[in-house]
């Protein structure tokens, strides 16, 4: 990693437009020929690079007018004919501070699907996919890809000059993620992408999607704003109860990650050193001033992006939380609990009444399909280099609700109070499930003493119900799991429920006043259309429910062993913004 290091520090110094660094930027490994395979007769091809952590392959997924049965032609300006693009989905295995994540996002999905709907004379569309090898990126392309995808054969990597627009969206979505596996993705990880993009001849446009979270503490209304190399937040803060060590902290991003991996250099793989590496990142973040490791390696890795990208356009999209789609492709589809499901999941099983949030606060969300939406609307308007206005230099979109259509958390509460009365799972006997008013508690010490409670409560419960000391000496050892795990998990999450920042959208906002009334109804993503009664207990809740649990766990089990440790097992699945 050390020789990273060096290239980083090389680079940033002096960004290029159209320079050719060798294609091992993007691994740190030398990429191998390209190797031609066939699948049911159909030429398939790949080109690999391998790398210590699993091979990047890449696929080309589209070429030409695709016979696609629904294609809908949109006029206007967002429009991708004939238009070669490259993308990066989220790296196989990362996810939330939750649990793994082995899949694409929803957005990545979703933005596939919107292009080849609505843009069937699209030029290549590229997929860079991280896998263990070429046979587990076939398989995850193929699952991912949906059956509107075919997979002609790949070029060799020279043929990737004919590229106009990269859309980075790799990441590691994990909260406290070990720093040197977060500094990889999420850092390191733009840097070369970055390096690769300046190979090519005809780019016209670098999207990379971050998160609105990227902010860290700021309070207040946060502005679209690009980050500067060594930007700091807690330096912008310069509030009182900063300490001298926070606001004299200066933020060297080639040392952040030469302490990330000469740390790793010396690790013994052990479930302690793990943690050592977590507690690091968490460390580093909130000197400077973010919350958790996940968002500020995201946001060095804007710094990265900023400082490299010579002449090359560069747009920044941050959507905040990201749930399911409000109508594109239909209503309430998803793939995988995002950060908010897994509570929603086990309220609604009588298993969680209560959680840490102020219910005056704010949870920004916004649907995946207008994430999608707006990206390929920055898309237009900026890798365009001709049109008007587009111009160079870094842009930034807010995807953000907490501004013009705020979702507070007392509502949402009543939201879910609301469904789940309406439309109650059912017990193992066939019984309707009533859940309580849900509980929001303002510190942790409240929110502590409620799970010990509320897990002892129902530990006492089961064990009434069963018989044998052995197994409630299991009760016990699963009661108090439970309770360590699920006040982890509150003091991850309390950052965010307890956010003070407000997301300005004010760009966002400007490139749909520019849309046309068609592009407005085909792309469609204006925040403040959204009512969120009818979202969250008429198309959240029920899609999440259909394509998520997929009728799984729709009875809810009576049994101890099932029901006990409620919380840590049931957001042991979450997954976060983009």
């Amino acid at each position: 990693m050390g020789s990273s290091c060096v290239n980083l520090s090389r680079d940033l110094a002096a960004p290029r437009r159209r320079a050719s660094p060798s294609p091992a930027a993007i691994t740190g490994e030398a990429w191998s020929h390209c190797r031609r395979r066939r699948r049911g007769g159909a030429p398939m091809a790949a080109c690999r690079a391998a790398s210590r952590t699993g091979t990047w392959v890449v696929y080309q997924v589209a070429h030409g007018r695709l016979p696609c049965r629904c294609t809908a032609r949109v006029p206007g300006p967002v429009r991708h004919r004939h238009r070669h693009l490259l993308i990066t989905p989220t790296a196989s295995g990362s996810g939330s501070s939750l649990g793994a994540r082995t899949s694409s996002s929803p957005v990545e999905l979703a933005s596939w699907q919107k292009i080849l709907r609505t843009n069937p004379d699209v030029g290549k569309i590229y997929v860079l996919i991280k896998a263990k090898d070429a046979e587990a990126a076939l398989q995850r392309l193929q699952t991912e890809g949906g059956q509107h995808r075919h997979c002609p054969p790949s070029w060799p990597m020279r043929s990737l000059n004919g590229v106009d627009i990269i859309v980075n969206s790799a990441a590691n979505t994990t909260f406290d993620e070990r720093y040197d596996v977060a500094m990889d993705i999420n850092t390191v990880g733009p840097f070369r992408i970055m390096s690769f993009a300046h190979r090519f001849r005809r780019l016209k446009l670098f999207l990379q999607v971050s998160t609105a979270y990227v902010n860290g503490q700021r309070q207040g209304v946060v502005l679209e704003k690009p980050f500067r190399l060594g930007d700091t937040i807690g330096k912008e803060s310069g509030s009182s109860d900063s300490s001298d060590q926070h606001k004299n902290a200066v933020l060297d991003i080639e040392a952040e990650i030469k302490l990330a991996f000469d740390s790793r250099r010396h690790s013994d793989d052990s479930a302690s050193f793990s943690q050592e590496m977590k507690d690091l990142g968490l460390e580093r973040a909130k000197l400077h001033g973010w919350q958790d490791t996940y968002v500020f390696t995201k946001a060095m890795g804007e710094m990265v992006i900023n400082s490299m990208r010579g002449e090359i356009p560069v747009v920044t999209i941050r959507p905040s939380v990201i749930e399911s789609t409000w109508r594109d492709p239909f209503q309430g589809w998803m793939e995988g609990n995002r950060m908010m499901d897994p509570v929603v999941l086990y309220y609604g099983k009588g298993q969680l009444s209560g959680f840490l949030a102020d219910p005056d606060g704010v949870l920004d969300v916004v649907p995946a399909d207008m994430v999608v939406n707006a990206t390929l609307a920055s898309m237009a308007k900026h890798g365009r280099p001709a049109a008007a206005g587009s111009g160079g230099g870094m842009h930034v979109y807010h995807v953000a609700s907490s501004t013009v259509n705020p979702l507070v958390f007392g509502d949402l509460s009543r939201f879910l109070f609301q469904h789940f009365t309406r439309s109650p799972y059912s017990d193992a006997a066939g019984q309707p499930i009533a859940v309580p008013p849900m509980r929001l508690f303002d510190t942790m010490e409240q929110f502590a003493s409620y799970v010990e409670a509320d897990t002892l409560l129902r530990t006492a419960r089961a064990g009434a119900a069963s018989a044998g000391e052995r197994l409630s000496q299991r009760f016990q050892e699963l009661c108090a799991k439970s309770i360590e795990q699920t006040i982890h998990l509150g003091s991850i999450y309390q950052p965010y429920t307890f956010y003070t920042g407000r997301f300005d959208n004010g760009n966002t906002e400007g490139l749909i006043a520019e849309m046309s009334a068609e592009e407005k109804a085909a792309f469609h993503f204006d925040v403040r259309s959204i009512d969120w009664t009818d979202y969250i207990t008429n198309v959240h809740i029920p899609g999440l429910r259909k394509h998520v649990m997929k009728g799984r766990g729709v009875t809810a089990s009576a049994s101890a062993t099932a029901s006990l440790p409620s919380s840590a097992a049931v957001l042991a699945g979450a997954t976060t913004t983009a």
